[in-house]
């Protein structure tokens, strides 16, 4: 697996694009995640935030893939979920994603309008 170095600040200069999110993170299903993206453009900007908050708490270059989860059970139910890929052992894994969601996840899942979650995802 090469590990390609991202610098997020020299990427988006201008506003970020969806497109741009393509150098952040791997996408499953890309057709569906374009789509959701392009429906949900408000979510493009969290994203990058994100993936930079991400890498304090996960090492800097996480490997993050973007998946739409879709509910089975409910009608049109789709949301967008950033797997972070993670190696490091349970407990660690689960103080590092709750050490996210209370520093500032939490504060910040507001701006994706109930659009986006986060969750973690052994590689």
């Amino acid at each position: 697996m090469t590990i390609q170095i991202v610098d997020t600040a020299s990427v988006f200069q201008k506003a970020p694009t969806p497109e741009a999110l393509e150098k952040l993170y791997s996408y499953r299903r890309p057709d569906e995640v374009k789509k959701y993206i392009k429906a949900y453009p408000f979510l493009v900007p969290l994203l990058v935030e994100a993936y930079d908050k991400i890498g304090e708490y996960f090492g800097s270059n996480p490997a993050v893939i973007l998946e739409v989860v879709t509910d089975p059970e409910a009608d049109d139910y789709r949301e967008l979920f950033a797997f972070i890929q993670t190696n490091f052992a349970p407990e660690e894994v689960l103080d590092r994603i709750n050490r996210l969601d209370q520093e500032w996840w939490l504060d910040a899942s507001h701006r994706s309008d109930g659009k986006l979650c986060i969750h973690t995802e052994f590689a």
